[in-house]
């Protein structure tokens, strides 16, 4: 379950190289995404693993994490659309909220999930879980640039 918990804070986080895009609001709507995709794929895999609590738990954890994401992307809508300091200051505060989410959410699934996990499966959810906070904080480092401007 660890694993399940990895991938997604992974992928609220965002991974890999699609993360390059050109602006901070295309790669908040590419981490939503991948946060969506990599939820499902870990709930569907590993779904028979699980009992009804940590599947409740899993999804409800999902929900949040896509409506923060959600909420990240309106609020970097909103400092493009206005192009102030101000705004962007919001969109980096908004950001450090779903960071916060993350870390901790990744952490009580982990602990409630670990054991339902082979090693190999914990391994890879914790290489997702990496990938996706490097790109999460690359995504905040853009945000923090344009608010101190």
């Amino acid at each position: 379950m660890a694993a399940i918990i990895t991938g997604l804070i992974t992928a609220l986080v965002g991974v890999g190289p699609a993360h390059a895009a050109s602006s901070p609001l295309l790669d908040a709507q590419e981490l939503r995404s991948d946060v969506s995709a990599l939820t499902s794929d870990y709930i569907d895999r590993y779904q028979d693993r699980l009992t009804h609590k940590q599947e409740r738990a899993l999804t409800r954890t999902a929900r949040e994490a896509r409506r923060e994401m959600t909420t990240l992307v309106r609020s970097i809508k909103k400092a493009e659309r206005r192009a102030t300091s101000a705004a962007w200051k919001a969109a980096y505060r908004q950001h450090q909220r779903a960071a916060a989410m993350v870390d901790g959410r990744f952490d009580e699934v982990r602990a409630a999930l670990e054991s339902e996990l082979t090693f190999v499966e914990r391994l890879s959810a914790f290489s997702d879980y990496a990938s996706s906070m490097r790109a999460f904080q690359s995504l905040g480092v853009a945000l923090a640039r344009r608010a101190a401007n």
